[in-house]
């Protein structure tokens, strides 16, 4: 996941990042909470450091990896600053045996899209990372089209400010069906953007979904949660979002997540209504974490939570930066005792 640019990354790294690092998918198998694997680079910044943002690649992280059976060699032609550069890197031949490619941050634009959507070099990839690299809609849209991309089964769009526009480009395509892996976080989708992706069949299928840091509002919380798309979604991650207490009471009363593990709404402003209503959710006895770090829950929603009789399965339940005092701590603590993060 990461963040989006502009004037709040600041206070999202310092707030959310022990939220992000927290949260994610694991394997099926797995007998552990469904966290996200940190990269080994990646860490907190020390309490008296200046906010910078944080970028984890999806594709670095195990857990997704694990989700979309993309494990093996990856490859990210570090030299290949330029199209042009990375046009003569992309020959028939130089991904054979490569799983994952990894060309975030290079900043390559639409033509980088048009690129990959036209070599043969990516049939293989299971893998594909090109966040932060500006693809706008008109990227994103080659991608979508291209028949070159059969195995890709994660793949990682964040901070290409793809728009609602975009949106609709990626669901109008066909060349994405396998993925299981999505990210589409910090792209500007609104809530016209939220209710195409969760009223498409395009989204059958995808096993984790990642829109944090878009403002889809309550409006895009609420398609989300009557679509009839996600349910074969384990991991949703609408950090900072602005869903609000409308949001997380239309997402308590979905059923259209019933294989949900790992919620992730930090940052959404939820308040005591919101928490009080996934409190009463039985819509979410098997969920195993749940983030609701920096949502301005108080004492009342922190009880409710820790009286609530559908969250049992809970091994992880993130709480940094709320409004609630020692009574409401110590109501959280002797429900959920270690799973409890503060």
């Amino acid at each position: 996941m990461r963040f989006a640019n502009g004037p709040t990354a600041g206070w999202l790294t310092v707030v959310l990042l022990p939220c992000v690092l927290a949260c994610g998918g694991a394997t099926e198998a797995s007998s552990a909470p469904e966290t996200a694997a940190t990269p080994p680079t990646t860490a907190a910044p020390p309490p008296d450091a200046q906010p910078t943002e944080p970028r984890e690649s999806a594709i670095a992280a195990k857990n997704d990896a694990d989700l979309a059976d993309a494990r093996g060699k990856a490859e990210d032609f570090a030299d290949a600053t330029s199209i042009d550069a990375l046009k003569k890197r992309l020959s028939a031949s130089s991904l054979d045996g490569v799983a994952r490619l990894d060309l975030a941050a290079r900043g390559l634009g639409p033509a980088l899209g048009k690129l990959l959507a036209g070599s043969k070099a990516v049939a293989k990839l299971a893998a594909l990372d090109v966040s932060d690299n500006d693809l706008g809609p008109e990227g994103v849209r080659a991608i979508a089209k291209s028949t070159n991309f059969p195995e890709l089964r994660q793949l990682d769009l964040g901070g290409n400010d793809i728009a609602d526009t975009g949106v609709s480009a990626l669901t109008a395509g066909s060349g994405l069906s396998g993925l299981k892996v999505l990210n589409l976080s910090g792209n500007a989708i609104g809530p016209a953007g939220a209710k195409t992706l969760a009223g498409s069949a395009w989204l059958d299928g995808v096993a984790s979904l990642d829109l944090s840091m878009n403002p889809i509002g309550p409006d895009g919380a609420k398609a989300f949660a009557a679509s009839t798309h996600t349910t074969d979604v384990r991991s949703l991650f609408l950090l900072g979002c602005d869903i609000g207490p409308a949001g997380a009471t239309a997402l308590s009363r979905s059923t259209s997540f019933p294989a949900l593990v790992v919620l992730a709404l930090s940052g959404n402003g939820v308040g005591d209504a919101g928490a009080k209503a996934l409190a009463a959710s039985p819509a979410l006895d098997q969920l195993q974490t749940l983030d609701l770090s920096a949502n301005g829950i108080g004492d009342a929603g922190a009880k409710a939570l820790a009286a609530s009789s559908h969250l049992g399965s809970l091994r992880a339940l993130e709480m940094f930066g709320n409004d609630f005092g020692a009574s409401g701590s110590a109501a959280l603590k002797k429900r959920f005792g270690a799973a409890l993060k503060l």
